[in-house]
């Protein structure tokens, strides 16, 4: 079996990968790279999981979101059981993976790391992501695998292309468009060459204005990106490819109903090299990659919005990503093996500007202070068969951490950490251990799993750095150079069945959170010297638990259903009251009736209400921003084949034009307002769109 290639004229896949996944009757066998739906087209499939063959079968689909209006990588994944969204404007949507987000999960872009450069994180990873022009996404859940870097206790999430494949000539690509009221986005995805070498250029525009809620509220989230990728790869044999890619994205004019300030400037340029020796799929194989990216953001409350407060203020802030890894996987007679060495150093500075008039320019804190975090990792994982029906994986990682902010040898800076914390030093070092094992047991008909894992996350800048200073404590934000590095102790339970017509998942998990990394007010908690309710960072013991179920019932030929549920609830246990940012019981039932070149779709989201917040800064963070109501959001999609190259879309979201919004909320890094914002999604939208394949 050869590496998968991307077929062009198939639409961009979502690969659910559940570790080691289960063939059922009525998916795709494991050697065959694409599935034909019952309306024609082609979509990519991804096996296996991270020791890719150990049980062969295919992932789950939901590629009919394909040319729909969506945009970015936190839009799309809130269509999967157990990921909820953190929304500020209307783009750079943060994934929330059982109740966990930010540096918790690895969003990763063909094994390499990316970090905005926003404190707030009005530029997170998934902003510099959209789903147009990658081949698959794969997503792993908890702990099932220690090569895909550094922490990510509550998963990965890794976007990736392969190379093109060319039928006819040696062009092939597609073009796309889509338009509603307030938004419209046009991209291509060319390629040009043959067997042996190709250019592959992905572009996009998106403009988004400023939405509506359902209640007719206009909700400050309008956005420019322009984005240009352009890859080039040499194929030395059907197995063996070196491959450049270069990314230019430039985002402008960004607002923010979530923070009091906007972000006219949004950019990132990136460079991959990777060299990929062998079968992706196979049990041997090998990955060579250096990576470096470099962010700039700037926010400021005056250039984008009428000047409400008594002075301008502006944040500059840069964010420089280096890396380098190598993975290799070999096979004895009863094993796989897989070892990897990786290296990622992010360098990060940030300054907030003030001024009367004009462009700020009177300093007035270091929001990041000139910092480095450096993470050298190594992680070996085998994989045993003591049989067809029963295997056991297991790993373990070393990671060694130096974090390092000079900054703070500067008495002016350094005290605003010391009032806090005490004694700080500029300079921290860690050897961090991780380990997992995972059972599986395999019939025809099901697989069961069994998932123990001990696993570390490390602070990151804003964490240990973040330097927000104010006359008054309340609007205070100052990160902890002596924070620990976070212990994750997990345990999985999952099956999946099948049934006559189709099959379902459901996994069970429990997270006992040692020194979880936790932001407070400070209350002269221990190790806290202040108690004046300025947000502050400090390490607390927390438990997390929940459950993710995922049916797919195939009714008749032409009606299939498609349903998901999840549920986590978070607890502080020092202080006995509810962790923050935990979503309610959220789900998607989807109803589908497709035939040979017309297919339907009905969607229903919804979300339970949520009364277990952490809303009073007075017994604790306060970042949540009260209690949530329970809502339903119906969309419609009509998808129609014209010809084998052409494709139209139509769909309305939020059918019933409902007011609604996810329960977690966006806490503010703002001089004036550092309190959470719950922002609304939007009111009924109405869409179209085009694709071509060719």
């Amino acid at each position: 079996m050869t590496t998968p290639k991307c077929k062009f004229a198939s639409c961009i896949s979502l690969a659910l990968l559940k570790g080691s996944i289960l063939a059922t009757p009525t998916s795709v066998q494991a050697n065959n790279n694409t599935l034909t739906s019952p309306d024609g087209s082609t979509k990519l499939v991804i096996t296996g999981s991270p020791i890719q063959r150990s049980i062969e079968g295919s992932s789950e689909q939901l590629d009919e979101y394909d040319n729909q209006a969506i945009i970015d990588a936190g839009d799309l994944l809130t269509r999967i059981a157990g990921i909820s969204a953190i929304r500020a404007g209307g783009h750079a949507t943060d994934p929330v993976l059982r109740g966990q987000a930010q540096t918790r999960i690895n969003l990763l872009q063909q094994g390499a790391f990316l970090h905005g450069a926003g404190p707030n994180r009005m530029d997170s990873p998934g902003a510099y992501t959209e789903p147009f022009g990658w081949d698959e996404v794969q997503i792993i859940k908890g702990i099932e695998t220690l090569t895909l870097g550094s922490g990510g206790p509550a998963g990965s999430i890794n976007f990736k292309r392969h190379a093109p494949e060319f039928d006819n000539g040696n062009f092939s690509g597609k073009l796309m468009a889509a338009y509603a009221e307030d938004y419209y986005k046009i991209a291509s995805d060319l390629s040009i060459g043959d067997d042996r070498g190709y250019f592959r250029l992905v572009s996009q525009i998106m403009d988004q204005e400023s939405y509506e809620d359902g209640d007719g509220n206009l909700t400050r989230t309008a956005f420019e990106t322009v984005s240009n990728t352009l890859i080039g790869g040499y194929q030395f044999s059907d197995n063996q490819e070196l491959r450049l890619s270069l990314m230019a994205n430039r985002g402008s004019d960004a607002l923010f109903a979530g923070t009091m300030m906007d972000g006219p400037t949004t950019d990132m340029d990136a460079a991959q090299l990777i060299f990929i020796d062998g079968d992706e799929l196979a049990d041997n194989y090998s990955e060579y990659q250096i990576y470096w990216n470099d962010a700039h953001h700037v926010m400021d409350n005056f250039s984008l919005r009428q000047q409400t407060a008594p002075m301008r203020m502006l944040t500059d802030s840069n964010s420089k990503t280096t890396g380098a890894k190598w993975l290799k996987r070999w096979s004895t007679e009863q094993s796989v093996w897989q070892t990897v060495i990786d290296w990622q150093n992010i360098e990060r500075d940030a300054n907030r500007f003030m001024g009367m008039m004009g462009i700020p320019n009177i300093l007035q804190a270091r929001i990041w202070p000139d910092n480095t975090l450096e993470i050298f990792g190594i992680a070996v994982e085998n994989e045993y068969r003591f049989s067809d029906s029963a295997r056991i994986k297991a790993g373990v990682r070393f990671d060694q951490v130096t974090a390092e902010a000079n900054g703070l040898l500067d008495p002016t800076i350094g005290t605003l950490y010391e009032n806090y914390y005490g004694q700080v030093q500029p300079r921290s070092n860690e050897d961090n251990w991780s380990g997992f094992t995972r059972f599986y047991s395999i019939s025809d008909q099901s697989l069961y799993w069994l998932g123990l894992s001990s696993t570390v996350r490390t602070a990151d800048a804003t964490e240990r750095y973040l330097g927000a200073g104010n006359i008054n404590p309340m609007m205070r934000w100052i990160g902890n150079p002596n924070i620990d590095p976070e212990r994750h102790n997990q345990i999985e339970l999952g099956g999946k069945w099948n049934f006559a017509s189709g099959w379902h998942e459901l996994s069970i998990y429990y997270n006992q959170v040692d020194d979880f990394i936790l932001r407070d007010r400070a209350r002269m908690q221990t190790d806290i010297l202040l108690m004046d309710g300025a947000t502050i960072y400090r390490n607390a013991d927390v438990t997390l638990s929940g459950f993710e179920w995922t049916l797919r019932s195939d009714i008749t030929d032409s009606w299939s259903f498609n349903a998901n549920l999840a549920y986590v609830k978070g607890d502080n246990d020092d202080t006995n009251v509810p962790l923050y940012q935990i979503p309610p019981v959220e789900g998607l039932i989807q109803l589908v009736n497709h035939h040979a070149d017309l297919a339907y779709f009905i969607d229903i989201r919804f979300a339970d209400s949520q009364d277990k917040v952490d809303d009073n800064m007075m017994t604790g963070s306060a970042l949540d921003a009260g209690p949530s109501d329970s809502w339903q959001a119906i969309d419609l999609k009509a998808r129609y084949n014209l010809n084998q190259s052409w494709q139209i879309s139509v769909g309305i979201n939020n059918l019933f034009d409902e007011t609604y919004a996810y329960h977690v909320s966006r806490a503010n890094l703002d001089p004036f307002n550092p309190q959470a914002v719950r922002v609304n999604e939007p009111g009924r939208q109405v869409w179209l769109s085009m694709l071509a394949n060719f």
